[in-house]
């Protein structure tokens, strides 16, 4: 595997399924986008569910322990190996622990605009994908009045 990879870089392998797998269609050699997709139960429920990527174009250099394509057709591919920047390495260890990992093959780039491995975007939360939990942030009164009613006696009122 140490011959795979390119000066400077690590390899990472991370655990797949049918669904986060890419449905068995990626290959050594194709270039991917890494997702963490968590829950936080601690948030509002249009926060509580977010997607991040985490690596932007990191290279498949192995599908379980094949590193070139072919093998049964039929097997469903446990563990992909990425080729990554070292500090991405410890982002993807992080991500396995926080979340479910799934994988976006990217299309091939022949104009030389790939994002480098190990990049990242911002998070996307339940809210903008689903109206169900959006909607608009309740209005702040624009009338900060205190009233403070003490007994019988008319009450006072104070602004800030």
């Amino acid at each position: 595997m140490a011959a795979a990879l390119r000066p400077g870089m690590r390899a990472v392998t991370i655990g797949v399924d049918a669904t986060s797998g890419s449905a068995g269609l990626v290959w050594p050699g194709d270039r991917v986008d890494l997702i963490l997709t968590l829950t936080d139960q601690a948030r509002t429920p249009g926060r509580r569910v977010s997607a991040e990527t985490i690596l932007k174009d990191a290279r498949v250099i192995a599908i379980d322990q094949q590193m070139i394509q072919g093998g049964a057709a039929d097997a469903q591919a446990r563990t992909v190996t990425l080729e990554v920047l070292p500090d991405a390495v410890q982002r993807v260890s992080v991500a396995m622990r926080l979340g479910r990992l799934s994988i976006s093959v990217r299309a091939l780039s022949t104009d030389g605009t790939a994002d480098t491995a190990g990049g990242t975007s911002n998070s996307v939360y339940a809210s903008d994908v689903s109206s169900a939990f959006g909607g608009e942030a309740p209005a702040v009164p624009t009338d900060r009045t205190v009233r403070v009613y003490h007994g019988s006696a008319d009450p006072k009122e104070f602004k800030y």
